[in-house]
């Protein structure tokens, strides 16, 4: 192929892109203008329906028929959407008093199975969830539908059942759901889970006694998942996790969970548990040492000091790093920190510094005038 032809092959690309590019900002431009001109209708028949719940009435059949009718089509759910976040801006009261109007709307959407396509079923469970439908009065017909949803390949799909799921306040099927995820064998990533809990519509303290009833018979994972919500979620359950923290037949991702815990919510039974896997860094897995020295940090006191000046001699880094960053949290004077500073230790001498350096530096930025 000679050089002219090459050429003439890259303007004849560039030109379909052009081309291209060109028709589906067209075509875009044109939806949007479809789109807008559906929410415009949309809006003056939903302000009318506010007007009459304000005066005590219902909302009227007619208006629920043509909710029914235009809501079975992806295009409508998106004109409803946008004229719900536009009236939300303007009135939240009167708006969330209509949509606990138009819920047999919705019920009856899941019921009839108006939705013939993951997709579809997807951006369903995003208004479901968006707008609160199943918030504080489970509808048990919606939720088997994002029940069924879980079972998709799509994260997307299964994130967004969730979602709605979680809105509904019911313990019960949230458990259902993280069963029906942990069974499924499909990858699901923690944090998305533990974000997700951490929504719940419901009690938290009921959701949390719930959760630990059925601890035993989620996986590993999952449990993983159930015990940062707790830590995150403000759970009490020092007693049950202290005894799991010292089972050493437990997965080791467990009982990390249970030292991050003990960090977050001191409990002094926990202190010589933690003392102890500070101490033993070259007799188990690294981690437990490094984890504990950061928890650590929520008890003050000689002893502890005495362990973390111990653990800034570590061949590990993470628990030098760690430790002398729990130190520094103490706030220690220089007199008292000597020993380590004038040992024979290199690298403890230098985290610590690199550590109090960190603090003088944040403290003096801190104290600059704006």
């Amino acid at each position: 192929m000679n050089i002219e032809t090459m050429i003439y092959a890259y303007l004849a690309v560039c030109a379909s892109m052009i081309v291209f590019n060109c028709a589906c900002i067209f075509v875009f431009r044109r939806r949007d203008r479809r789109l807008h001109r559906h929410s415009s209708r949309m809006e003056a028949d939903i302000l009318r329906q506010i007007r009459i719940i304000q005066t005590g009435e219902p909302v009227e059949e007619r208006h629920r028929e043509f909710l029914r009718k235009k809501l079975v089509r992806t295009g409508g759910l998106m004109a409803f959407d946008e004229t719900l976040e536009r009236l939300l801006a303007q009135t939240p009261g009167d708006v969330w008093a209509y949509l606990q109007e138009i819920r047999p709307v919705f019920t009856y959407l899941a019921m009839e199975n108006k939705y013939h396509s993951a997709m579809k079923l997807t951006y369903f469970a995003y208004v479901i969830r968006k707008y609160r439908i199943v918030e504080g009065k489970p509808i048990h017909v919606i939720l088997d539908v994002m029940m069924k949803l879980l079972q998709e390949p799509s994260l997307y799909c299964r994130e967004n059942a969730l979602q709605a799921i979680y809105s509904s306040g019911d313990c019960g099927c949230v458990l259902r759901a993280l069963h029906t995820v942990d069974e499924s064998g499909r990858f699901h990533h923690a944090k998305l889970l533990t974000d997700g809990l951490l929504t719940f519509g419901g009690e938290r303290r009921r959701l949390t006694q719930a959760l630990w009833s059925a601890f035993e018979s989620f996986s590993v994972p999952m449990q993983v998942v159930i015990l940062d919500y707790v830590r995150f979620g403000g759970g009490d359950l020092r007693e049950e996790l202290l005894e799991l923290m010292a089972d050493s037949r437990r997965d080791d991702e467990i009982r990390f969970s249970c030292i991050r815990y003990f960090g977050k919510y001191p409990y002094e039974p926990a202190f010589p548990l933690l003392i102890a896997f500070a101490e033993r860094d070259r007799e188990q897995r690294w981690e437990y040492a490094a984890i504990a020295a950061t928890s650590l940090a929520s008890y003050p006191g000689d002893r502890t000091v005495g362990v973390l000046k111990k653990a800034l001699n570590s061949s590990n880094w993470y628990v030098r790093f760690n430790a002398a960053k729990s130190l520094e949290g103490f706030h220690l004077t220089y007199l008292e920190l000597s020993d380590v500073m004038e040992s024979s230790d290199r690298y403890a001498r230098e985290i610590l510094q690199y550590r109090m350096d960190i603090e003088n530096a944040r403290e003096e930025q801190e104290a600059a005038p704006v």
